[in-house]
């Protein structure tokens, strides 16, 4: 017998013994399938880690509606209003240091203290580049009456007051069109 003819003899067994397999896999499957169905006490562990995780996102939705209104509440522009931008943005700083220094303890306000010397020139030049009163006394007004629950919520108060009262149009020193396009050129009126 040479070894094609050992080969084809052998074809049969091995084809024999991967069906088996095969078989034997797929009722193991479908056993564990049916006791992972049957079994109450996973559908209970399973209802209630689907009854808690919902539980859980609807708590995370109520809170996060909860500090939006609390944002809305404090994000007003009061009646007297610096009169130069300047001011105003050292204002808004100032009031950002008085936040952090009435509303944090501990390990927070010791790194506060150590990086407001770099953060509230950003503070400052973020205020002047919306360039708008109407926002710097928003800021200042909002963070000076953020209530205790605010206070991981500095720059959501701060931005709050931009989207509500700075410019609705293209950013200062935009180009005309957009970034990238061309300025159509006016036509003589005729």
């Amino acid at each position: 017998m040479n070894a094609l003819e050992l080969a084809l003899a052998a074809l049969p067994l091995v084809l024999l013994v991967a069906c088996d397999s095969n078989k034997a896999r797929s009722e193991n499957i479908s056993n564990v399938e049916k006791k992972e169905v049957a079994d109450p006490a996973m559908e209970k562990a399973m209802a209630e880690r689907k009854a808690k995780r919902e539980a859980d996102e609807k708590a995370k939705a109520e809170a996060e509606e909860a500090k939006r209104a609390a944002i809305a509440k404090i994000v007003v522009v009061p009646p007297k209003l610096e009169k130069k931008v300047e001011k105003a943005c050292d204002a808004v700083a100032a009031a950002q240091d008085r936040f952090m220094e009435r509303l944090h303890t501990g390990e927070v306000l010791e790194k506060w203290r150590a990086a407001k010397e770099n953060q509230l020139p950003m503070t400052i030049v973020q205020c002047a580049t919306i360039s708008s009163l109407e926002v710097a006394g928003c800021q200042v007004h909002a963070l000076d009456n953020a209530p205790p629950e605010l206070k991981e919520n500095v720059d959501e108060i701060l931005k709050a007051c931009a989207d509500k009262y700075g410019p609705k149009g293209p950013p200062p020193g935009a180009q005309p069109g957009g970034a990238g396009e061309i300025p159509k050129i006016p036509t003589k009126p005729g």
